[in-house]
């Protein structure tokens, strides 16, 4: 092989296992390999720069793959039936597919207090600045909520989102992650919706999806009674509420 027998029968001595503890210790929180090498010269470890990069490199730190977002703490919240309108909104997605295999994404919008569809808004892309627009739109209509209940979404826990909720005065509540049940009245909603409409048709385009939603969204409000509004439906029981308070409804 054209190589001396001493080299064939070398065994290297270095013991790395200090060095790579040490590494690993420092590198908790996703620093590069200067601020590690910092931190352990601060820590009176001696090494040689060029011994800490090759063993860093040995541990494929050099190769960091992208850190996770992780979400702050959510705290559970009961889920109380609000005593007046437009205190608590609830909104959810829910996701379908058109007869071509494009997805699209239903936006629907739910007031807990009287159980009525607000919206549901339908589009292939659906990102914080159109929910945002889509909100505007419907506080113009029936007014601005106090709080909205919603997921850990993207839409939701964006900094846009956020700021557009906290400049209007909106409280978010948010749900834990993994628990659909703390925004069970919206959930609901989702499971009539799917079996009246996305699991009962095939659409092949938008617009399909959009007449047949309409339809079915006034029927749920006008017609489909709710045994937790005493067997009326959420645009009666509203009504009821209204002339049992002597409530003058202004909108048009």
């Amino acid at each position: 092989m054209s190589i001396h027998r001493s080299y064939f029968y070398y065994a290297e001595k270095k013991d790395d296992n200090e060095v790579i503890d040490s590494i690993r210790e420092a590198s908790e929180f996703g620093d590069g390999f200067w601020k590690i090498y910092s931190r352990l010269l601060r820590e009176g470890k001696k090494w040689n720069h060029k011994r800490v990069y090759r063993v860093y490199k040995l541990m494929r730190f050099n190769k960091r793959s992208r850190l996770k977002k992780r979400l702050p703490a959510r705290v559970k919240q009961p889920l109380v039936t609000p005593g007046l309108p437009n205190q608590t909104w609830s909104m959810d997605f829910v996701s379908d597919s058109l007869e071509c295999g494009r997805k699209f994404r239903v936006l629907n919008i739910l007031d807990d207090f009287d159980r009525s569809a607000i919206a549901q808004e339908i589009s292939i892309s659906m990102p914080a600045e159109r929910v945002i627009r889509i909100l505007e739109k419907v506080i113009w209509l029936k007014g601005k909520p106090e709080a909205i209940r919603c997921d850990n979404g993207p839409e939701y826990i964006s900094n846009k989102f956020q700021d557009w909720c906290k400049a209007n005065s909106i409280t978010i509540k948010y749900t834990q992650p993994g628990c659909p049940t703390q925004n069970s009245y919206v959930e609901r909603f989702n499971g009539s919706y799917r079996r009246g409409v996305l699991d009962a048709y095939i659409f092949r385009t938008l617009t399909d999806v959009r007449e047949i939603t309409e339809k079915w969204m006034e029927d749920y409000n006008e017609c489909r009674p709710h045994h937790s509004l005493g067997d009326m439906s959420p645009n009666e029981y509203k009504r009821k509420y209204e002339t049992d308070n002597n409530i003058i409804n202004l909108a048009v």
